[in-house]
């Protein structure tokens, strides 16, 4: 058998790309305008804060793999001002930026395949790489 070690390389090259591809590297948290200055300032924490549902745990942060998944979960809370839910916002979260042993399956989710993550623990701001209106 003879190898072609120049297309080897492009061959391996292409199946680290597709590998990428396939690891879910953003992560999607919904949120309030209302609530920025707080997340630039401490990251994202909620050791303190307010629940934004019964069955969430302090000290976990909730993202979602697509965005309109993270926005559900804030247009549907009944925790937060009536006047919040219109000054949702979109953090997308560079997932290679956190720590990757902090990331579980969502508990509260009781099906096989779940959108969404707990992060357990403070997500620095920094791992935010956007931050945009949800319309």
């Amino acid at each position: 058998m003879i190898y072609d070690l120049a297309n080897y390389r492009f061959i391996s090259m292409k199946l680290a790309d597709i590998l990428k591809e396939v690891s879910q590297q953003y992560l999607y948290h919904a949120t309030y305008k209302p609530l920025l200055k707080k997340i630039q300032a401490m990251g994202l924490d909620t050791r303190d804060s307010k629940k934004a549902w019964d069955d969430s745990v302090a000290g976990y942060v909730y993202l979602a793999k697509d965005p309109d998944v993270a926005a559900s979960y804030a247009e549907s809370s009944e925790m937060v001002p009536e006047s919040w839910l219109d000054q949702i916002v979109i953090l997308t979260i560079d997932s290679s930026k956190l720590d990757q042993d902090r990331i579980f399956d969502d508990a509260n989710v009781r099906n096989e395949t779940s959108d969404t993550v707990e992060y357990r623990g403070i997500i620095p701001f920094e791992a935010i790489i956007k931050v945009e209106k949800y319309d």
